[in-house]
């Protein structure tokens, strides 16, 4: 008998050091083989002498080894592009592999979504697909964040994509934003979901991916897989990290000296150097420590926050159950004081196949959080416009040791002066506002869906899946009683709301996919869905609290008239849909769908609307003329389009004519309160999309390029309702409006090199260019939010301003061009215009203000992503950059004011002096008009971010076999490292608008800046 004996060994992922199991090892030229475990392990029986050994899996390479004297085996597996297809999902069990899609669909892989130290998964999409624009609102915690797909798809509506996870469109509906618009009581929905629970996220752009779910995505939509249990795959993960916030970058004010010697400065050219009320700012020494006051209010307000988190997870199953379940817990300190958001979840998927043609499972995601908020941006009693108005020459504690704190609840003014009417002194105490008053936000949510899938034949599907979004939102603030503002009003004021949001879907729908004589394949979905909201608020309110201490509503410890009261209502939709799909041969593609809903937020006339998209393909690299171009792997063109709807923004009851209570002196009654719309429909977006894939090398460059246009009718506008209907100062929903979004993207993705040694370079590039413009109005008066305009024949969101014209270097008087591009002069000594020789004439109004040719929004955008590794070191380095916008810089308007407040220290550069050169007009007290709305605010919104660099290192694994774990890495991030921007403020991707209008966006008004996160993290596995 042949002599044989034993060998061993272990199979891992080249990229990822982890064990592979299901891989074969195979004796070649035999049938003797066997399979790796869970671990990636293996044991074999070999000849004594001689033999190879043949390594394969599904999606990896395949590699052989001679055996030779060796009796322990350890193999890397590398991933195998060519082999491996991406699949694409696009909706109602449906997918594709990526080579056969004719729509335009943009793919970002779990990878992208691990160990990001953010607040939501939607801001790890920042830079990541082309298309994609989003817009991080601030660094406050709890700040939502705005995303746009191919722009802004709607003027008075809601340009939020869907959101579909697992299947089962889903809520973005924030908290409630009872109380000073959601400024302090902040609630991110997104922020629900685990980023390291995510498999997947499929962005759907054009009409023919898009349209199977109708009046829904004209906005885009984006689906979220989660992560499900594998079979032969049992792995406990670790994951947890800890990081260090810090802002950016703040306001340069003014110190005490500097802002004592500006504002007396303010005073004395208003009222001359040797009257009595030019000095206006001078030092205190409250404590009696012998020394002036000094302090810096932006180091009370700002911190480093501390964040950290941690996250379990168990993945596994076999051929009739499989299993994923995970827990996570963060807690983070945020960057100003007293701001902590405190966020748990566990989730649950199992799937289950009891037979062949049977299958079941759920999916469960329980998240809650509690967010202790803070007042910021242009609010004014908030703690960043107060810090940044505060002067500098007070303290922070008055000699008994409790807030410096005035009569009236406000900062005191120590020995600056409170005797002139021209001195805006009301300036709240900006610490104790934070520590005092109190905004917090608590959250529990249930994401919960089931299904069942029959196959009765091959090919055929049959499914039914039911989900559950609901949401229990509690809003809790305190005003005190000691401070200025609603405390001092109601002698402390408690304000809670709770909203309760219950949304149902059913979904049920058949898949079926045929290949028939081996060229001919096709793929049909049909199916009806019904989707079911209820949401109640109930709101109560307290006043005159018995003490401080009693900052709750407890019976008995406050006086005074209660508030109360609240709204309920509900709305549903139902919707029949269908999607068929040919390709022959791989090479020709044809897809068409058609969607119809009926919403009951609508009028009766047209509570139905059909959706339509239709798509094809052409592989030219398939035909047999393109053999012979070797270095061409994938050549394909598609194009699409179609009709899609956007209900976003809609109440309830926008069609319907409704009553409301009302009161005449003792007598009670009703009265209307809307008129109804019978003919309310969607907003339509007509979409073209004409695109072409590339891949060359063998697939080590891979090019999409996108050409679309979306043409936006019926827009929803309010037009006024005339007085004699009986309900004054109303208006009425009609679809009157129409834009239009068009642009190129265009995505590169590349292996820069993959060395024999081990060492590997990818990169990815994206970029989009937009151009957006308003066609038509309700009527040919614009919609108007602050100094941004919807305007036929504009883009959405012009500004239109006054000129700057710069400071007269003669006298220091700030300039003006009027409409007809003449320079007027202001002087603020005499409150008079002059022309630019000095003569008198007419004032700069409103009416000179001219349209611009920028708006807030960028008109090109994208990242660049770089990962190298070698072995087990990696490197990641990730840029972002957007421009072609211009940014309103209301904070730094307001930070060079006249009024008596602290200043950037940019004014120290204001005109003193016949013939000096300075954008700075001479100080005047009390004198606004320099400071009016102005092209001299408006700023280069472009920027090149470092978003993102990351170190990490996998260990070796033989020291993993010696501690026992299959793999463990640790890592190092910066996240938001550098900014290179022209923008003077604290950072140039802002959007201070929290009413989601899309007419006003590019607003810096006290924003809080975002945040440079420090991050250690570790990645165990078992």
């Amino acid at each position: 008998m042949a002599q044989t004996r034993s060998i061993s060994g272990r199979i891992t992922d080249q990229a990822t050091g982890t064990g592979l199991p299901g891989v074969t090892v195979l004796l070649k030229g035999t049938t003797n083989g066997v399979s790796t475990n869970a671990d990636g392990s293996f044991n074999l029986t070999v000849p004594e002498t001689g033999g190879t050994l043949v390594f394969s899996s599904v999606g990896m390479t395949t590699q052989e080894r001679a055996i030779g004297s060796d009796s322990q085996f350890t193999v890397s597996l590398a991933t195998d592009t060519k082999q491996l297809t991406e699949v694409v999902v696009t909706g109602y069990g449906g997918s594709q592999d990526v080579k056969d899609i004719t729509g335009s669909v943009t793919t970002v892989k779990a990878e992208k979504f691990l160990n990001q130290p953010v607040q939501s998964f939607d801001q790890a999409l920042t830079g990541r697909a082309a298309g994609v624009q989003v817009t991080n609102t601030g660094g406050a915690l709890g700040d939502a964040v705005t995303v746009r797909i191919r722009g802004s798809n709607s003027i008075s509506g809601n340009s939020n994509p869907l959101y579909v996870i697992d299947g089962v469109p889903v809520s973005t509906r924030d908290n409630a934003n009872v109380f000073n618009g959601g400024n302090g009581t902040r609630y991110n929905p997104l922020a629900d979901i685990n980023p390291n629970d995510i498999e997947s996220v499929d962005v759907l752009k054009d009409a023919s991916a898009s349209a199977i779910y109708g009046s829904r995505a004209a906005n885009g939509v984006i689906i979220i897989t989660t992560k499900r249990g594998k079979s032969g795959q049992n792995r406990i993960s670790f994951n947890s990290y800890v990081g260090l916030n810090e802002v950016t970058r703040l306001p340069k004010l003014l110190n005490a000296e500097d802002f004592i010697a500006i504002q007396n400065e303010k005073a004395a050219n208003r009222f001359g150097a040797t009257s009595p009320n030019a000095i206006i700012a001078k030092d205190v020494d409250v404590n009696g420590d012998g020394s002036p006051d000094r302090t810096d209010w932006l180091k009370q307000i700002y911190r480093k926050g501390v964040s950290q988190n941690y996250q379990v997870a168990l993945q596994g199953g076999n051929d009739k159950a499989s299993y994923y379940g995970s827990g996570d817990y963060s807690d983070q300190n945020g960057v100003i004081r007293t701001n902590r958001l405190r966020r748990g979840s566990v989730r649950l998927n199992l799937d289950i196949t009891p037979k062949k043609w049977l299958k079941a499972g759920l999916g469960a995601n329980y998240a809650q959080s509690q967010n202790n908020g803070v007042l910021t941006d242009g609010y004014l009693a908030g703690a960043t416009i107060s810090g940044y108005n505060a002067a500098p020459n007070l303290p922070v504690y008055g000699a008994d040791g409790t807030y410096y704190l005035n009569a009236a609840g406000n900062l005191g003014q120590g020995n600056n002066t409170t005797t002139t009417s021209y001195i805006a002194n009301a300036v709240s105490h900006p610490l104790a506002v934070l520590e005092l008053n109190r905004n917090a936000n608590t959250s529990r949510r249930l994401l919960a869906n089931g299904y069942i899938e029959i196959q009765p034949i091959t090919g055929l599907r049959l499914t039914s899946k039911y989900g559950v979004d609901y949401l229990d939102n509690f809003e809790d603030q305190y005003s005190d009683i000691r401070l200025s503002g609603l405390g001092r009003a109601y002698s402390g004021l408690i304000q809670d709301n709770r909203l309760d949001r219950t949304q149902t879907n059913w979904q049920n729908y058949a898949n079926y996919d045929k290949t028939f004589a081996e060229k001919h394949n096709v793929s049909a979905t049909v199916g009806l869905e019904y989707q079911e909201t209820q949401e109640m608020q109930v709101y109560a309110g307290a006043q005159n609290t018995a003490d401080p201490k009693f900052n709750a509503i407890l019976d008995g410890l406050q006086s005074g008239t209660p508030f109360s009261g609240g709204t309920k209502f509900g709305n549903g939709f139902r919707s029949v849909f269908g999607r068929v799909a040919y390709n022959y041969g791989d090479r020709y593609y044809l897809q068409l769908s058609q969607r119809a809903d009926e919403d009951s937020r609508f009028g009766a006339n047209n509570q139905r609307g059909y959706f339509p998209a239709i798509s094809a393909g052409w592989r030219i690299n398939g035909e047999s003329f393109m053999e012979n171009v070797k270095f061409l792997s994938n050549l394909k063109l598609r194009g699409s389009y179609g009709l899609v709807g956007n209900s976003n923004g809609i109440g309830s009851y926008a069609s319907r004519t409704l009553g409301g209570g009302g009161q005449y002196a003792d007598l009670n009654g009703l009265s209307i309160v809307q008129i109804g719309n019978p003919d309310l429909k969607w907003e339509t977006s007509k979409k073209l999309d004409v695109g072409l894939d590339a891949g060359f090398l063998g697939d080590r460059i891979n090019m999409s390029f996108d050409f679309f246009n979306n043409d936006i009718s019926g827009l929803l506008l309010n037009a006024p309702l005339p007085f004699q209907l009986g309900v004054p100062g109303g208006s009425i929903f009609r679809n009157v409006g129409s834009m239009y979004n068009r642009g190129v993207e265009l995505t590169i993705n590349t292996i820069n090199v993959q060395a024999e040694n081990g060492f590997r370079w990818t990169s990815s590039f994206n970029t989009s260019i937009l151009k957006n413009q308003v066609t038509a109005l309700n009527d040919p008066a614009d919609i108007q939010s602050g100094v941004q305009r919807a305007s036929i024949g504009s883009a959405l969101g012009v500004y239109k301003l006054i000129r700057w014209a710069g400071v007269n270097p003669a006298n220091g008087n700030g300039q003006f061009l009027d409409k007809d591009g003449n320079i007027k002069q202001y002087n603020p000594v005499t409150g008079t215009y002059l022309t630019a020789t000095g003569e008198p004439t007419t004032p700069i109004t409103q009416s000179d203000a001219v349209y611009l040719k920028e708006t807030g929004y960028p008109t090109y955008y994208g990242g660049f992503d770089n990962t190298f590794s070698f072995k087990g070191l990696d490197l990641g380095v990730f840029l972002q950059y957007s421009g072609g916008n211009k940014i309103f810089n209301a904070t730094r308007q307001g930070l060079l004011t006249n009024l008596y407040n602290n200043n950037i220290e940019e004014i120290k550069d204001r005109w003193t002096t016949p013939g000096q050169q300075t954008d700075v007009p001479r100080l005047y007290l009390a004198d606004n008009t320099a400071q009016q709305s102005s092209t001299r605010w408006l700023e280069d919104g472009r920027f090149l971010r470092l978003r993102q660099v990351s170190l990490g290192y996998n260990l070796p694994k033989g020291i993993n076999n010696v501690i026992g774990v299959s793999n463990l890495r640790v890592y190092a991030q910066v996240q938001n490292a550098l900014v290179f921007t022209k923008y003077k403020g604290t950072d140039p991707e802002v959007n201070s608008n929290r009413n989601n209008t899309n007419v006003g966006y590019g607003i810096d008004n006290r924003s809080v800046p975002q945040t440079r996160s420090y991050t250690l993290g570790l990645n165990v596995s078992f």
